[in-house]
């Protein structure tokens, strides 16, 4: 009979293993690996590492609508005896047709989680905690978020500007808010412009954007902003009051020859595709 992958390997580890650190220092070598790699290493040099700290480093983890794939082939996340390190990308692709019953995917992927360094984030129609949130999220650089809720431990959602503070590395962040992430109050550009290293990204896109949304503040803060692009879509329901300033400012950027800041692009209801077509091609610069 062969013998199976998993047998070969067991069979040739050896149990009583004497290393010349003391056991209290091997203990935290094993259990707090501070990268991927080094972890591999480890246990390349010895089995007992992985013996002792089973974990299973994938380059990426996504859902494609109905299994886990990794490295392009099927994975059963259910039969993993060990722990996932999960070290560049985790992407869940749902659509409105596949999305009922796998809202919390995430659920049963976090108890297999050792660490998520992802780089690029893209969650689609899933509901988890704001805890879970803080471990997927801290590496990503690239972010997208699609139909996304975020609850605190007591059922109430997380207000917008506590995902852009835990997302410190983040470079590209897409949002699109639809109804599943909190509405923005007239607070939430003000509480934006607190957090440092919300200046430092390269590109923000959120759509279905209310009137809520402050946009003097944001107009102040984009003229001083050297770094960002910015592409703003608005609900449809704006009053004509604001739909007249958003034009304002539409007109002003485009009346403006030499811009010192990036031009964003702006999308709301009552914009002529003439206007919008020349602050696209601004945009697109």
């Amino acid at each position: 009979m062969l013998q199976s992958k998993r047998a070969k390997f067991y069979s040739t580890y050896i149990s009583g293993q004497n290393f010349a650190l003391p056991g209290t220092i091997m203990f935290y070598i094993l259990m707090n690996p501070k990268t991927a790699a080094l972890y591999q290493k480890l246990i390349k040099t010895c089995k007992y590492f992985f013996v002792k700290n089973p974990i299973l480093i994938v380059y990426g983890l996504r859902y494609n609508g109905d299994k886990w794939i990794v490295d392009e082939k099927p994975f059963d996340l259910s039969k993993l005896t060990c722990k996932v390190w999960n070290t560049y990308y985790l992407n869940i692709e749902l659509t409105t047709s596949v999305k009922t019953g796998n809202q919390r995917l995430l659920s049963s992927l976090m108890q297999k989680l050792y660490r998520c360094d992802a780089k690029e984030l893209t969650l689609s129609y899933q509901v988890l905690s704001f805890r879970d949130l803080y471990i997927l999220i801290s590496s990503a650089k690239v972010i997208s978020f699609y139909n996304v809720t975020i609850k605190n431990e007591n059922g109430s959602n997380v207000a917008l500007e506590k995902v852009f503070e835990i997302a410190v590395k983040a470079k590209r962040l897409r949002i699109f808010l639809n109804t599943s992430l909190p509405n923005i109050t007239s607070q939430t550009f003000t509480e934006l412009m607190k957090i440092r290293h919300f200046s430092q990204l390269n590109y923000l896109y959120m759509d279905d954007i209310p009137e809520a949304f402050d946009i003097e503040a944001f107009y102040a803060y984009m003229k001083k902003n050297k770094t960002t692009t910015f592409n703003l879509q608005f609900v449809r329901s704006i009053s004509d009051a604001y739909k007249s300033r958003l034009e304002e400012i539409v007109d002003e950027i485009l009346a403006t020859e030499v811009l010192n800041y990036r031009c964003p692009l702006f999308d709301f209801p009552g914009l002529s595709s003439t206007k919008f077509m020349q602050l696209r091609r601004a945009f697109n610069k």
